[in-house]
């Protein structure tokens, strides 16, 4: 019997867990408003991945950035990754206020937001034969943020 209790209670913290580090879908409206908040005369390429420190209320520049996220995995896939989705960051500008007013649906509640630009399905089946490791590239991601405990992190698919 302690056994089951002692089972049940972990199972029950290790959802918990994994429920208050998913992914959270912007959607391409919030996103793009996002964007425009931030860096209005930027065009923006995807699939991107942004990092905004919460704490400095800055955007990380791409070394930076690409720093930060190779830290996050270990996976030989990770630091290609990382190197041609992490975009530029020079022209944004932003405060925890100014994301707040822009989208109130955002949490600045930990160390860092990463916003990944993501493709939808569709596309990404697309694409998939320019890349053949685009979906296995976009599925490492999505499983790295959503662990996050040092970021919240948001698609926008």
């Amino acid at each position: 019997m302690r056994i089951i209790f002692i089972l049940i209670l972990m199972f029950m913290s290790i959802n918990v867990s994994a429920n208050s580090s998913q992914l959270i879908a912007l959607g391409q409206q919030n996103k793009s408003l996002m964007l425009e908040t931030v860096a209005a005369k930027q065009k923006h390429k995807f699939p991107a991945l942004y990092v905004y420190d919460s704490q400095q209320q800055v955007f990380l520049s791409k070394p930076d950035a690409e720093a930060y996220l190779l830290t996050l995995n270990s996976q030989p896939l990770w630091p290609k990754l990382t190197a041609q989705w992490t975009k530029n960051t020079s022209q944004f500008t932003a405060s925890n206020q100014l994301l707040a007013k822009a989208l109130p649906m955002l949490k600045l509640d930990r160390a860092y937001l990463i916003l990944y630009d993501n493709l939808p399905a569709s596309m990404l089946k697309q694409l998939e034969p320019m890349d053949p490791e685009l979906s296995q590239k976009d599925n490492l991601l999505k499983t790295v943020l959503g662990q996050l405990d040092s970021a919240r992190s948001y698609t926008t698919y």
